[in-house]
């Protein structure tokens, strides 16, 4: 899966956003951690903000959803 520019991945648990920014990092990508732009409450306070990159190989076995 590619995210476009400035998408949102969000995750149900403020661990798994840590987790999955140092895999990003990792990586050699950048990201940055934000609030959530979703007011869902099954999401926690906080997502990963990347721009276009095929995030799924990094997050390889991680539960996350991107949104706009």
């Amino acid at each position: 899966m590619i995210v476009g520019e400035n998408m949102h991945i969000v995750f149900y648990s403020t661990s798994d956003v840590f987790e999955a920014e140092e895999k990003i990092k990792e990586a050699g990508i950048e990201c940055k951690i934000v609030p959530t732009p979703v007011t869902d409450k099954a999401y926690c306070g906080v997502c990963i903000q990347i721009n276009e990159y095929d995030v799924t190989k990094v997050l390889n076995g991680m539960e996350f959803q991107i949104v706009d």
